[in-house]
């Protein structure tokens, strides 16, 4: 449980949940000019454009001209700018990145953020796995992106750890879906995997399916957990956004004053977002069943929204916003030993005005 806890606490730090440290950190000193890249750039880097004819979506391809380079995120299958009815729910939600900065400030209006925190959502994060037992120098791993060499004494989740075994990668893709493949083994860590990740858009269906099979190939258990960093973009300052969830939602610590408010099985925005500013909390509330993931985000001005399932029980949910993204952040267990396999699925439907 060490490694999950060291995790869980710096995925807490990258969603500003010490909400006074992130808003110093925020408001740090700009980066050289010289080293800060628009976002737009990041617009025709490897990818495939998918679409069923209802919606639409970037499937970007890892590599080392990929759009993410960093170590934190899951490489395969960022997706960006998935589009319902032209209503874009995964615009990127900085206008420029810069290896200069802490995972991101603002800046006259717009976020600049760090590499490894740059990448437009659905995108996956993975717990580290065998980092304590690393030691500095030694091998741990990060699904997703391979084997990483330990160089700092604590885990930092926006440093670029360098990557020493990052496998054999494969990637297809038909009109309306993509395919992505990992496998790492005969590492000297004793860390082993294959991984398939597909992302898939139902014909006739305003939705997408991310799909999993994660086998662990190599001599040492697998415990870790992940989850989906929405970046959903439903309109800027959120304050008209809210979310319900099958069970009555807890936040565990107090939002920013005024911005926001639980009823029950509902959050809801009462302001906008201010720049600087963030939205944040470890929810709690959940129970064991898989129904309980089952999420419904909607803007109530527009009409525009998502709904989130798994076939999967929650195991954590933490909540992150600025005034240009919400992201709900669900995530699932898993523990492998060797030779064992882990499936899931997440399902996202689209919907706008009156469909919801």
């Amino acid at each position: 449980m060490g490694k999950i806890r060291n995790f869980t606490m710096a995925a807490m730090g990258s969603a500003a949940i010490l909400t006074g440290v992130a808003m110093a950190q925020n408001r740090a000193a700009p980066p050289p000019a010289a080293s800060v890249i628009p976002a737009s750039a990041l617009d025709n880097l490897p990818h495939r454009d998918i679409s069923n004819g209802i919606i639409s979506a970037k499937a970007y391809i890892p590599g080392p001209g990929g759009l993410y380079r960093g170590t934190r995120f899951d490489r395969a299958g960022v997706i960006a700018q998935t589009t319902y009815k032209g209503t874009n729910f995964g615009q990127y939600w900085f206008s420029s990145y810069s290896p200069h900065v802490r995972d991101f400030i603002w800046q006259d209006g717009q976020v600049t953020v760090h590499p490894a925190s740059g990448a437009p959502g659905p995108v996956e994060e993975f717990a580290a796995v065998g980092f304590d037992e690393a030691g500095m120098e030694g091998r741990f791993l990060k699904i997703g992106t391979g084997i990483l060499k330990r160089d700092t004494a604590t885990y930092d989740y926006v440093h670029n750890y360098p990557v020493l075994n990052e496998g054999k990668r494969g990637f297809s893709a038909t009109k309306s879906s993509a395919r992505y493949t990992q496998n790492v083994s005969g590492d000297a860590s004793g860390y082993g995997y294959s991984y398939v990740k597909t992302v898939r858009l139902p014909a006739g269906k305003p939705q997408m399916l991310i799909e999993h099979v994660l086998t662990n190939t190599g001599k040492k258990d697998i415990v870790t957990r992940v989850y989906c960093h929405n970046f959903l973009t439903l309109g800027t300052g959120n304050e008209n956004v809210t979310i319900t969830a099958p069970f009555d939602i807890k936040a565990e610590r107090p939002f920013a004053a005024g911005a926001a408010a639980v009823d029950g099985k509902t959050f809801r925005y009462l302001r906008a977002v201010q720049e600087n500013e963030s939205v944040t909390s470890p929810i709690t509330g959940f129970g064991d069943s898989v129904s309980d993931y089952d999420f419904k985000i909607v803007n109530t001005q527009t009409g525009f929204g998502q709904r989130i399932r798994a076939d999967q029980p929650l195991a954590q949910i933490n909540f992150w916003s600025i005034r240009t993204n919400v992201s709900w952040e669900p995530y699932i267990a898993i523990s492998l030993k060797p030779g064992q396999t882990k499936r899931w699925t997440y399902t996202y439907d689209y919907f706008g005005p009156g469909e919801g």
